[in-house]
């Protein structure tokens, strides 16, 4: 018999706690806590002796966990009395005829259940909240809910249906001289075409939107940078810095942290994509995004970004230790927060930084993150698993296992058909493709770019 440890009694890698507790809808919450809750010693408390740890390797005590279990009530209990109250205030508006404002209680359910990020059971409030608005004289309920699920299913990857949503809700608002949600939906358009790297297109809509958006400086601004961002993507440089000049200005004025933020993290890509563009002047742009953080109303998903972008900064410049220890402290936010989308693509990150490495064992980031995307409580994360899928396969090409580089192409073109997105699989296709050349000549290749 191997003798247990005092260690081993008091502590369980996070691993085994979620293998033991079942990944069902109920106990999401609990499992949540559990990576929270895992030690946390810092970014650079074990990283030296073991540079490919992650998240399930990490300690837990079962007994602190068992001292948050009424936290982990409280908040469940918490959520499911603001759904009961947002139904409750819809049966009694649908009693009393108020069917406009029985729409925007199922509205704020959805929005409840989104913020948790439970996004099936907030598209579900949404679509329910859309078959009541459809049968109204007045149309601003509808165009309000076909916001909230063009948005929605944009940000879930299905950008056909999210088109189509925010197209419809156009339609109304220009009928009903809807100024601000016209400009909404411009917007929602133009992201989509962004996601599908439509550049033309997407830089049309935001123009389009910016003439419905001059009594809102918010939108306004949000517009300049979806149009500084296509800008840059279409090589016309000077205009797009001009762009995000202007959303800034506006963000600034508005006393916007997060928009400001955004649009430094978008004059950094546009730094980079200068030729002979210098990393210094990026670096300098990213910290200073990170520094505009706000510390008293934090926004961990957004400081991971920022900090990813260091990250993946450094990591271009040769410059491992400092990408090491950006990536960790976003992991560390990750972590507590949790947001396990972020920590799949911290994860994606290390892989990375493992295969510039030559570190063969980098493929468990991989494996951790793709475990991540298939989420909790039956809500799997399909397109950042595709995402995560076709980064490994760089990963195994840059190993010279390009049959495992084609077998995980192969399965990200499969988690990405649903979608729809003609876009994204065309690259995978390119990919298969390069890979299949490199494969019959058995040439020396690079790896397909993950991106």
């Amino acid at each position: 018999m191997i003798p247990v440890t005092t260690t081993a009694q008091s502590s369980l890698r996070v691993e085994q706690a979620l293998r033991l507790l079942p990944d069902v809808e109920g106990m999401a919450p609990l499992r949540a806590f559990v990576v929270s809750l895992s030690s946390a010693r810092g970014p650079q408390a074990w990283t030296a002796g073991e540079p490919n740890r992650t998240i399930g390797k990490r300690a837990l005590d079962p007994t602190e966990l068992r001292a948050r279990v009424p936290q982990v009530i409280a908040r469940v209990t918490g959520r499911v009395g603001e759904l009961y109250s947002a139904a409750v205030d819809a049966l009694e508006s649908e009693r009393n005829g108020e069917f406009s404002k029985a729409v925007r209680s199922l509205l704020r359910a959805g929005q409840c259940e989104e913020q948790d990020t439970r996004v099936a059971q907030a598209e579900a409030w949404y679509q329910q909240a859309l078959r009541i608005a459809e049968q109204l004289r007045d149309r601003e309920p509808e165009i309000e809910t076909l916001g909230h699920l063009g948005r929605l299913q944009a940000a879930r990857g299905y950008l056909d249906d999210g088109a189509r949503a925010f197209q419809r809700s156009l339609a109304l608002a220009e009928a009903e001289g809807d100024r601000e949600r016209s400009a909404i939906a411009c917007q929602g358009l133009g992201d989509v075409l962004c996601a599908q790297a439509q550049w033309a297109g997407a830089e049309a809509w935001y123009t389009r939107g910016l003439q419905y958006a001059q009594d809102c400086p918010r939108q306004t601004a949000a517009l300049w940078l979806g149009l500084g961002q296509a800008s840059q993507r279409r090589g016309q440089l000077a205009a797009a810095a001009d762009r995000l000049q202007r959303a800034l200005d506006i963000f600034e004025s508005l006393g916007d942290t997060a928009g400001a933020v955004r649009t430094l993290l978008a004059r950094g890509a546009l730094e980079a994509s200068h030729s002979g563009g210098r990393s210094a002047d990026v670096l300098a742009t990213y910290r200073e995004a990170l520094s505009r953080l706000p510390v008293a109303d934090a926004d961990p998903a957004l400081e991971v970004s920022v900090r990813l972008r260091l990250a993946a900064l450094y990591l271009d410049a040769g410059r491992l230790p400092d990408a090491e220890d950006e990536a960790r402290r976003a992991e560390e936010l990750a972590i507590a927060h949790p947001l396990p989308g972020g920590l799949a693509r911290v994860y994606v990150l290390m892989g990375r930084m493992r295969g510039r490495q030559g570190d063969d064992n980098g493929f468990v980031f991989f494996e951790q993150a793709i475990e991540l995307c298939r989420g909790g409580g039956g809500q799997p994360d399909r397109r950042l698993e595709a995402d995560v899928y076709r980064e490994y396969a760089a990963f195994r090409t840059a190993m010279m296992d390009r049959h495992e580089a084609r077998a995980y192409l192969s399965r990200a073109r499969d988690l990405l058909e649903p979608f729809g997105d003609a876009a994204a699989l065309e690259r995978i296709d390119h990919d298969l493709r390069q890979l299949d050349v490199w494969m019959l000549t058995d040439g020396a290749p690079s790896a397909p770019h993950p991106r």
